[in-house]
């Protein structure tokens, strides 16, 4: 019969404040529902659990399980401690097992000492049958109680929290994939006459050697010929051990490869379009510095030696400018003729001394005619006798040369002005070229970028873990590579020994018949046999439970998927060279799915653990109860849907702690999902009963359950 979890109950643990009878759930078979927000009870009431069967306790803190032993001063409840200076805090778990009733308790007495509490556990064991109630006192019998709720073997797959659903079973590691096979068939005694068969066909080749041996010491060529099996017996035992290293070491490369597929996939198509978006990175920099180089140099131009553009359209300016010069002389040479018609004498003449006795005798020696002094014709000839003689005067406003001078250089540019609208059209067709050009590595740019993104990529990301992982892919191949080779070539040279041990074989019966030695040589043999048949017993069973296992994972994967938009692929099991399992999920054309969300995941292992119990040797029914906290933190209505439905398929009984179908605004705390859930218990749909933790107040340091509301059924 299963085992069916009557009651649980909880005196001041964690927030359960109160006593037994003020903190009880009851169940029945089918799924129990234990509804409640975050911070309500859900992991706690879980811990209760953890602490009944394995002594620990999952510690929210330190986001680890911790021994239950150097945590009670957590598990007590804090509202218990300041009302109370001693009082006992406690879980208890009732159950029926082959029609017996037990009933099992941990509880700690708290005593609040000088400077610490002081805490004193102790546990009751009782078994009810036929009314009569038996207290356990011997603490064997006690654990051997305990583990009847669910056993040893099966707490893996009995006993879920959250994330640790991931790690279910371990089908990627020879001892998990033997344990997990184990505990479907039951074979362990098969797996244990193989180790004695081993060691039985080991003693027999010795014990015949010996044998021989002995019955042959005078014999050379006999004794060679057993000390040359005996070598190669070592050599082919020691290469075997050496091809199972090299089996390991291939399957941990498989795996690392498998797991760097997807990773590698996406890698290289990142550093592909990460290389390219650098590469057009560096072309529209170029692309602008010439532009920027182009923009800078326009300042020359303006001002070019063959053609500045500051001239553009001034052609016209420069003839009327010439015209303006030429009639600016004319006015100057006409207006200085009227007003000084006097003829200057040449430079030099009169001497200065002739024009000193001028002002001296005040009177012109070139006309003749008076000059008083101080008048106007006295100082002209003063003028003319201190002016320089034989240099120029640099401060000189000769406007005429100045004139002359603008002339002159703007003349030389009058025949290439016409030039300049061509020039400059160039100049903006240039730079338009540039900006076409910079737009279009733009765009090839940013369609590279969106490639990059698409394959997951970061823009934070400095691309070394990419990198990381296409060397860690292509080091996974490469190892891959070497172990098949060298599994091959160890593998020929057992070939080449086993060849040669048939020869001695056949020299040695040649050479040495007598009956004793055959009969040794027989023994020797027919062990050899049975080592061989029940290794490929094994094997077989093996193999058939493998392919029974994806069988009926694929089965609950499809049923537990079932109506979801997103196709969830099919479930693989490959068995590797060293007998390890990889699983994945593929598609229709055998390539491998990935970016599955995690609802997906956990439909895989979760489908796993129904394949294994329903895949059990004569049992195809989880007869112990099946309890995990937040199983649906991923998944989506569809797949709790589906939950519930498939569960009591496999799960005599489930204790399901979840926040999923907790509605905090509603008046029964019920979201529609939980109201559905809710309906289907109360037709009949699905058995079971469904509990809402309830916090009348809501401060954040009395989270108290104060009332855990049965809604299904009404009785018990």
């Amino acid at each position: 019969m299963a085992t069916i979890i009557k009651s649980i109950s909880f005196q001041n643990f964690y927030n359960y404040y109160g006593s037994f009878e003020q903190n009880t759930y009851r169940f029945k078979e089918g799924i129990n529902v234990v509804n409640a927000d975050n911070n309500m009870g859900k992991s706690k009431f879980y811990n209760g659990i953890l602490w009944i069967l394995k002594d620990e306790v999952y510690d929210s803190d330190k986001k680890q399980i911790e021994s239950s032993k150097t945590s009670f001063s957590k598990m007590v409840s804090d509202k218990a401690k300041t009302e109370e200076t001693a009082f006992d805090m406690g879980v208890k778990i009732e159950f029926l097992e082959s029609g017996t009733h037990y009933s099992v308790s941990k509880i700690v007495h708290c005593k609040k000492g000088t400077t610490d509490w002081v805490f004193t556990e102790r546990v009751d064991v009782s078994e009810t049958t036929n009314g009569r109630t038996i207290p356990i006192q011997d603490i064997e019998d006690k654990k051997n109680r305990i583990q009847k709720i669910i056993p040893v073997e099966l707490r893996n797959y009995a006993l879920l929290q959250g994330e640790s659903m991931e790690r279910l079973v371990d089908l990627s590691s020879r001892a998990g994939l033997s344990s997990t096979i184990e505990t479907l068939a039951g074979i362990s005694n098969l797996i244990d006459i193989c180790s004695m068969c081993g060691d039985l066909s080991k003693k027999a080749k010795k014990l015949s050697n010996e044998k021989e041996t002995e019955s042959s010491r005078n014999n050379n060529k006999i004794n060679s010929l057993i000390e040359e099996r005996e070598r190669i017996e070592r050599n082919k035992e020691s290469n075997l051990s050496q091809i199972e290293t090299y089996k390991e070491e291939l399957s941990k490369a498989q795996a690392r490869k498998d797991e760097l597929e997807a990773l590698q996939l996406n890698a290289a198509k990142r550093e592909k379009f990460r290389e390219i978006q650098r590469q057009l990175q560096e072309k529209i920099n170029e692309l602008k510095n010439k532009k920027k180089e182009s923009e800078k140099n326009i300042t020359s131009v303006l001002f070019a030696n063959n053609t500045p553009w500051l001239l553009m359209n001034l052609q016209n300016s420069i003839d009327l400018f010439g015209q303006k010069r030429d009639k600016l002389n004319k006015d100057l040479t006409l207006q200085s003729a009227a007003k000084d018609p006097t003829i200057l004498l040449p430079e030099g003449s009169p001497d200065i001394p002739s024009l000193k006795r001028m002002l001296e005798t005040e009177k012109c020696e070139v006309c003749g005619r008076p000059a008083t002094k101080n008048s106007e014709f006295w100082e002209h000839i003063k003028m003319v006798m201190e002016r320089p003689r034989n240099s120029e005067n640099t401060n000189t406003n000769d406007f005429a040369t100045f004139y002359g001078n603008i002339q002159k250089t703007v003349g030389s540019f009058l025949l290439n002005i016409p030039e300049i609208p061509q020039e400059i059209e160039k100049y903006r067709d240039k730079i338009n070229d540039i900006d076409i050009k910079i737009s279009d590595k733009q765009e090839e740019y940013n369609t590279a970028k969106q490639e990059f993104m698409s394959a997951g990529g970061n823009e934070n990301e400095s691309g070394n873990m990419d990198k990381q992982n296409i060397d860690d892919h292509s080091l996974a191949e490469r190892t891959i590579e070497d172990k098949k080779r060298l599994i091959e070539r160890a593998n020929d040279q057992i070939k080449q020994w086993n060849t040669r041990l048939q020869q001695i074989e056949k020299e040695l019966d040649s050479i040495n018949q007598s009956t004793e030695i055959t009969q040794y040589r027989n023994f020797k043999d027919m062990m050899c046999c049975v080592e061989t048949m029940f290794l490929n017993s094994k094997e077989r069973i093996f193999d058939r439970i493998l392919n029974s296992l994806e069988v009926k994972a694929n089965q609950k994967y499809s049923e537990l998927t079932a109506g979801n938009q997103v196709a969830g692929g099919r479930l693989c099991f490959k068995k590797q060279e060293d007998n390890t399992v990889q699983v994945s999920i593929r598609n229709i054309n055998d390539n491998e799915l990935t970016g599955l969300g995690t609802g997906f995941q956990r439909m895989k292992q979760l489908s796993i653990v129904m394949a294994i119990i329903s895949s059990r040797i004569g049992n195809q029914h989880f007869d112990f109860p099946f309890i995990s906290d937040a199983p649906f933190s991923e998944f989506g209505d569809n797949f709790v849907y589906n939950f519930f439905k498939i569960a009591p398929q496999v799960f005599t009984q489930s204790i399901i702690l979840i926040k999923d179908l907790y509605d905090p605004n509603a008046d029964d705390y019920l979201n529609e999902k939980g109201k559905k859930i809710l309906e289907k218990m109360k037709n009949g749909e699905i058995d079971g009963t469904f509990y809402v933790n309830d916090v009348p107040e809501k401060a954040a340091e009395k989270k108290d359950i104060k009332n855990n509301k049965c809604y299904y059924p009404d009785k018990f």
